[in-house]
């Protein structure tokens, strides 16, 4: 059994909310993750420090990860949501850089793994995954969710 808040023992269910009072306020707490770098044993990190995007029709978003490795890593990132399965970009570091052409205007990426999508639109929400491989074989993950929502 894993640990809770304040060393209460918990079940896998890690995100159950506790009751605590201040003064005369109650207020639930939630226990969120920290940002804790995905370790393959092999040596591939990658730590996703915003996995929740919000933005606004017409926005640019940054879509930021930080990944570390031991040789070449190839990085490679997909949109999945319900009108399907598109894959973004995909690139070796510090060589060429394969940009789909759904995304060929838009999309700008960074040596440290990140992509920023300029011009969001409706169809742009929904889950983003990045999978980071090493040379070697090894792979770490990331997922970030973005909500995009419509201008008043």
């Amino acid at each position: 059994m894993g640990q809770g808040m304040e060393g209460e023992s918990s079940p896998v269910n890690q995100f159950e909310g506790r009751r605590v009072t201040l003064g005369n306020a109650a207020v639930k707490r939630r226990w969120v993750p920290t940002q804790h770098p995905t370790v393959a044993p092999e040596g591939v990190s990658l730590v996703v420090p915003q996995p929740n995007i919000n933005a606004t029709v017409a926005q640019n978003i940054l879509l930021s990860v930080e990944y570390s490795c031991r040789g070449v890593a190839t990085i490679e990132w997909k949109h999945v949501s319900s009108w399907g399965t598109t894959s973004i970009v995909e690139w070796k570091s510090g060589n060429f850089v394969n940009i789909s052409t759904v995304y060929k205007d838009r999309v700008t990426t960074f040596e440290n793994g990140s992509i920023q999508l300029l011009n969001v639109g409706m169809r742009d929400a929904g889950y983003y995954f990045v999978t980071v491989t090493e040379e070697y074989g090894a792979n770490a993950y990331g997922t970030i969710i973005v909500n995009v929502y419509g201008t008043n």
